[in-house]
């Protein structure tokens, strides 16, 4: 397949509001981590505090990158995708418009990533400015899990839907 050029579509409707979302959230997570720093200024932990935005901002912006680049990445460096059953189907169909939506909605789930990661993000934060506010154990523990199944389950739907809507 990379001898061939997909037709480039914009992102999916759906991946478009999943960034927004994670951005937001990280957004958010960065004004509650300044909020708990000028509510707190003198405890430990404001370096944690702050690196947790930090970390989060750098790997949605690296995701970012990918998603705008996608298919130049994808022509460039084919080795560099890891869905060989998607990208199987993707090179057996005639169809280019067909490739070209399938191939866009892999990238959905790079969105969807960026929606995880912002809300991870904002309970790291909340959970480390609430831990130093009150000098307790952070009530959020368990969601953590939650969050990490929840994004499990949900891009094994959405590429359970690309391989679905590639076999019609």
């Amino acid at each position: 397949m990379p001898d061939k050029k997909l037709k480039r579509y914009g992102l999916e409707k759906a991946a478009k509001i999943l960034i927004v979302v994670g951005l937001l959230l990280i957004l958010i997570s960065w004004i509650m981590a300044t909020y708990y720093l000028i509510v707190n200024p003198t405890t430990k932990g404001g370096l944690a505090l702050l690196s947790i935005p930090i970390i989060f901002t750098a790997v949605a912006a690296t995701l970012l990158l990918v998603i705008k680049y996608r298919y130049t990445l994808f022509e460039k460096y084919p080795y560099l995708m890891n869905l060989p059953s998607i990208f199987y189907h993707l090179g057996e169909r005639k169809d280019t418009k067909k490739q070209s939506t399938a191939f866009n909605m892999i990238f959905t789930v790079h969105s969807l990533v960026i929606a995880f990661l912002g809300l991870m993000s904002l309970l790291l934060t909340v959970s480390i400015g609430s831990s130093i506010r009150n000098q307790t154990n952070s009530p959020f523990f368990y969601l953590y899990f939650v969050v990490i199944a929840a994004l499990i389950a949900s891009v094994i739907l959405i590429y359970r839907r690309i391989y679905v809507r590639l076999r019609k």
